[in-house]
């Protein structure tokens, strides 16, 4: 009858071979004594069991003689037993095939009794044969490791941008509100803890992501050292022990975890925009800081009517006779503003009332004034509007969305951030945002729309 095999049991869970000079730990696992040395030997202050992670302030082992002895005495009956697990049990005989039906390895006689019908194969063909699949199969997971490697350094710059982006803008909403006094810096605190609420909703989600990959980078790690583990068995019927079941084990893909912005949301990116709305709450303390613009009648299409103090604009019925200009836009009804931007961030106010249709937003100098223009900011214009060809037109409509339309409009501009936003000046509520790069100088721009009589008035700080 074979002897039990306690070659488990004796095995260390460090090197994988049976113990040397066996020691014990507090714990009560056991490891060889080089073993434990080396793993704990680069680890500086508390140390921790590599088997159960128990921590230890002390680094106290233990000669375990009586495993020692059991080991020597295994050692003994090694070498004086056949290796049963590299003959057949049954016939005594050398392995020498490998049965692919039963995955097993066999003998002669085994082949001649019972696996005839089978596709057998020698044992070292065998190993030949298995050995490439398993070499493939790290191949495989080794190109895993490494997708999954570069993901987890996209996410962790992702969070690293990430922090900084709200590092910033949590310092530029200290710095606004260090202007104003008590008021004002509750309103800050009250911002700040907005912020880092939505933030951290996000962080969560490129947190998850990360967890996930490493997840995935773990278990690909294990897979990678049973291969590398099997790899290093030289006898052909260990090698092939369990062999499928090993190769099945290994046939895993690395699943990438769905993308996460790394930019900031417009709702949390354009907080500091929200001054404008305190700044509204503080009218009996501070005057609100819109701009007060004007309008340029030598940019105005032959159609409209300009106000005297140049705030409104309509469309008129008939063409009038005005000057030729360089600047006049001469095939749609635009006018800009008179006062450029190239630099800083700035805000304004357009009153809509109730006209049915217009065009309001930013432009660059350079915008065709004499032909067809396209809509886009590859053309120069960052604009919105309520009108029907809004999509035809390329410009975004958003306010066709709307259940109750906005008769003020705020736009908002930061030259240096990249950003033109348009808000609900009456309630501060977000509407669209173009980001882009911006060079050269900018204008406000105007369509009062034919069809209703109505003008878009410029509002005053």
């Amino acid at each position: 009858m074979a002897s039990p095999d306690f070659t488990q049991e004796l095995t260390c869970p460090i090197c994988l071979e049976i113990f040397t000079h066996p020691v014990s730990l507090e714990c009560g696992h056991h490891f060889c004594s080089s073993c434990i040395s080396q793993s704990w030997q680069k680890v500086p202050g508390d140390v921790s069991c590599p088997q159960c992670r128990q921590v230890f302030t002390q680094r106290n082992v233990r000669p375990a003689r009586t495993l020692s002895n059991v080991v020597d005495k295994f050692r003994e009956v090694k070498v004086t037993q056949p290796q049963e697990e590299f003959y057949c049990q049954e016939h005594e005989e050398k392995l020498k095939l490998f049965c692919e039906v039963e995955q097993r390895a066999i003998c002669v006689d085994c082949w001649s009794s019972e696996h005839q019908t089978h596709k057998d194969l020698h044992i070292k063909e065998a190993v030949h044969i298995y050995k490439n699949k398993l070499e493939t199969s790290l191949e495989t997971l080794q190109k895993q490791m490494d997708l999954s490697l570069h993901s987890k350094r996209e996410r962790e710059d992702g969070i690293f941008h990430m922090k900084a982006e709200v590092d910033r803008l949590r310092y530029e909403i200290n710095s606004e509100f260090e202007k104003m006094h008590k008021f004002l810096f509750e309103k800050a605190e009250l911002m700040k803890a907005e912020l880092e609420r939505k933030s951290n909703k996000i962080f969560e989600k490129m947190e998850n992501n990360l967890s996930k990959t490493m997840d995935e980078i773990s278990t690909l790690e294990g897979a990678i050292r049973d291969l590398k583990s099997r790899l290093e068995v030289q006898l052909a019927p260990e090698f092939l022990k369990d062999i499928q079941d090993l190769l099945t084990r290994s046939q895993m893909d690395f699943h990438k975890p769905g993308t996460v912005s790394t930019q900031l949301p417009v709702a949390i990116a354009g907080e500091p925009f929200k001054y404008i709305k305190v700044w509204k709450e503080m009218r009996a303390v501070i005057s609100p800081a819109p701009a007060s613009l004007t309008l340029d009648p030598e940019t105005a299409n032959n159609r409209l009517i300009i106000s005297q103090d140049l705030t409104s604009v309509r469309h008129g019925n008939e063409e009038q006779i005005l000057p030729e200009h360089p600047g006049r836009f001469n095939q749609y009804v635009y006018v800009l503003s008179s006062q450029s931007f190239t630099s800083g961030r700035h805000y304004w106010e357009v009153g809509l009332g109730y006209k049915p249709y217009w065009i309001v937003g930013v432009c660059r100098e350079s915008v065709n004034r004499k032909a067809d223009i396209t809509h886009s900011p590859e053309n120069g214009l960052w604009v919105i509007a309520r009108f029907p060809g809004c999509k035809s037109l390329k410009i975004p409509d958003v306010i066709s969305q709307l259940k109750v339309k906005p008769r003020k409009l705020g736009i908002y501009l930061d030259y240096e951030g990249g950003q033109v936003s348009f808000y609900n000046a009456e309630d501060m509520s977000h509407l669209y945002t173009f980001t882009d790069t911006f060079t050269g100088k900018l204008y406000a721009i105007f369509n009062p729309c034919r069809d209703n009589s109505e003008p878009l008035t410029l509002l005053s700080g």
